[in-house]
């Protein structure tokens, strides 16, 4: 298939998305997520995801230009052009899109258990593999006692599991040894960065997400809750990956693409008292329509 006929398709297919999102329909809610294939912010969502996937269309070397809109007829004619940044990861070069107050990039999803008050313990008993917990310094994702062993809860419902932790902590809790300090994996949607990431795109944990799973048009609020290791990139927890439909096994499920995820930098509230999803959506539901309402490429595409 030559370039030009290629370059259709994503024309065509862009086309469709942008009827789509002129239609009526309206959103349907359910326990935090955003419902509805054919609602104008999944669609907008699904348009940037095809910018995103075609960057590596017939031969072009990522950093190409994606122009959107790039029509025979004189009323869309360059009514977008995107070009995105890359950022190195051990296999391949991520394709990064800044677009207004948002960063935004697609990846797969591997399941992160860390937080659970039940995700790890001795002889693997956990929702994950206790190899999970360390690297080569050691455990780096459970709270350790002097010696440098894992703490184990003497009490309540998961006595005999780990303490597993997350970067980002409640900050209505202060003993390390309380699994409530931390974010529970299977409670509350979060992401996992690698620090260098964050670093460089201005990405502070409690920063607001916004997550699509293009193989159903499932969205969901998330927050930037973990750091994960350099070098590899797309990582939710278990509650987010429910929210999308994903497989949510840590053990052996992931999504190996087609998730996007659009990062707001900056807009770590400093009003909770407490990280749960209701209170993540109710922050960032209204960044996301602030988003919207600004002038940018994408949703001027759309609009027309």
């Amino acid at each position: 298939m030559n370039g030009r006929s290629s370059a259709h398709l994503l024309v065509d297919l862009l086309l469709r998305l942008v009827l789509l999102a002129q239609s009526k329909s309206a959103f349907r809610r359910r326990a935090g997520r955003m419902i509805a294939m054919r609602s104008p912010a999944t669609i907008l969502i699904l348009a940037m995801m095809a910018l995103l996937s075609a960057v590596g269309l017939n031969g072009q070397k990522l950093g190409t230009p994606i122009e959107l809109g790039k029509l025979s007829g004189p009323q869309m004619e360059n009514a977008c052009a995107l070009e995105p940044e890359l950022f190195a990861l051990k296999k391949q070069d991520l394709a990064v899109y800044k677009v207004n107050d948002a960063v935004l990039f697609t990846a797969g999803m591997t399941i992160d258990a860390d937080g659970a008050p039940n995700a790890y313990g001795p002889k693997n008993k956990g929702l994950d593999y206790t190899a999970n917990a360390r690297d080569a310094r050691g455990w780096v994702a459970l709270v350790t006692n002097t010696k440098g062993q894992p703490v184990i809860q003497r009490s309540g419902r998961y006595r005999g599991y780990y303490v597993s932790t997350t970067s980002l902590q409640q900050p209505n809790v202060r003993d390390p040894r309380n699994p409530k300090k931390y974010l529970d994996a299977t409670r509350i949607p979060f992401i996992a960065l690698p620090p260098d990431f964050a670093r460089m795109y201005g990405i502070s944990l409690g920063d607001l997400v916004v997550v699509t799973n293009s193989a159903n048009g499932r969205s969901a609020y998330a927050v930037f809750g973990d750091v994960g290791p350099r070098g590899r990139i797309g990582e939710g927890s278990i509650a987010l990956a429910k929210e999308l439909e994903i497989p949510s096994n840590p053990r052996h499920d992931s999504a190996l693409d087609g998730v996007t995820y659009m990062v707001f930098p900056g807009s770590s509230p400093r009003t909770w008292k407490s990280i749960t999803r209701g209170r993540t959506r109710a922050f960032t539901a209204p960044l996301y329509r602030k988003w919207l309402a600004k002038k940018n490429c994408v949703v001027e595409t759309a609009a027309r």
